[in-house]
Order: structure tokens, then sequence, then C-alpha cells
């Protein structure tokens, strides 16, 4: 049996470098409250829902407003600089076609709400190549729990263990370890001082995975 049967991408700092506008988007909307939001301060939510970290400012800066509103009024901005040309990360595109060559199931599991999800691979014009596209939206517990990883799995038919995810995040990989799932961490220049230890491999880039690799039986694989 092939070890690894199906494959698994985080979307923000792997599939694009989007982690930027990300922040961006959110500081666009706190200014109009007069709140300053560093890189600092979103540091600790690199891989969680955006759920969460609205939950979080309405509770430190008593907004008056509930944690939905707060992240569509995000996610406008997101989708105003998003409008602009983005361009997949190095090595998408090749190892997208080659998992295609291998009959590997793909899917996006993100922590980005799902809109967010559908736009980006439809700008990057990468949607075809997707069983499935996961939101943490859809499920109980965001990254670093493997909710959204084991929904991913659950969806293009392959066992947690069958799986490879590609990850840029510690809250990531963190996830796709506890779903039982092999990973590689791909750091992206926002999450580049993180710790990625717990991954199976670190790559500089998507352009240095070789997925042949990782198909050999799990006793032949020193991967």
């Amino acid at each position: 049996m092939l070890q690894i049967q199906g494959l698994i991408f985080d979307m923000d700092g792997v599939l694009l470098d989007s982690e930027p506008l990300h922040l961006q988007a959110y500081q666009e909307l706190l200014q109009t409250f007069g709140i300053t939001f560093t890189e600092d301060d979103n540091h600790p939510f690199l891989g969680r829902t955006d759920l969460e970290l609205a939950e979080h400012l309405i509770c430190k800066h008593q907004l008056s407003m509930d944690a939905w509103q707060l992240v569509a009024r995000k996610e406008e901005n997101l989708a105003r600089l998003f409008s602009t040309s983005i361009e997949p990360m190095p090595g998408v595109l090749n190892v997208l076609k080659k998992a295609r060559e291998l009959s590997l199931p793909c899917a996006v599991a993100s922590s980005a709400t799902l809109p967010t999800i559908e736009l980006i691979v439809e700008k990057l014009d990468i949607a075809a190549y997707f069983q499935t596209l996961t939101s943490g939206d859809e499920v109980p517990h965001g990254k670093p729990a493997p909710d959204v990883y084991l929904l991913a799995a659950k969806r293009i038919g392959v066992l947690p263990i069958n799986c490879l995810v590609v990850e840029d995040s510690f809250n990531g990989v963190l996830a796709a370890k506890a779903a039982g799932m092999k990973c590689i961490a791909i750091p992206c220049p926002t999450t580049r001082h993180q710790d990625h230890t717990k991954a199976d491999k670190i790559l500089g880039t998507l352009e240095s995975l070789n997925l042949d690799d990782w198909l050999k039986p799990a006793s032949d694989n020193s991967e």
C-alpha cells in the first residue's frame, strides 16, 4: 500500500503569500476604532480562525459588535486587497500537476473563511485541482486542533495516516500532526521565525517537494 494517498494544503502562506494582506485588512478595520494592530499582535493567531481573533479583539477592546460582524468587515477589506493581482507561491502549480498525474486527491484545509478560500483558488486559477475546500469555520475547533484536517481527509476519502499536509505555521503543523498525518513545513516570510520542528520535513519552497519520494511504502520511505 502506498504511504501517501492524499495531499492537503494550508492556504495562507502556502498557496500564496497572503498573510500580510490579512494583517493589513485587520489594521485598516481596527484603525476606524482608533486601535493599532501590529504584526506582534497578530502573531499568536497565525493559522487560527478569523472568528477566534475577532472574539479576542472584541473582548480586549470592548467593541460593540459580535465576532461575525467584525469578521465580515475584515473580509470586505480583504476582498478589496485581493482584487489586485496575486500570484501563487513558487512550485504550487507544478506540485498540483504532479499530484494529478499521480492520481492523488488534493484538498485545501485553511483557517480562512470558505468564501475567501474560494476566491483565492479561483483567482490563482487552481480550483480545478482540488476535490474539496475545507474551512476552519466548518469545524468545532480551529488549528492547532486537528478538526479541519480530519474533515478534509474524510472528504477526499483518505485515512489520516495516508495524508501528507503542507503547512507554513506552528499552529498548522501541530494540527496536522495531531490529526496523525505526515507534514511538510514550508515557512513563509511571516512564519519563518516560528518553531516548525514538529514537522516531518522542513523545506524552503514547494519547488523542493518531490512527491515521488512520499509515495514509497512506509518501510522504504526515508523522509
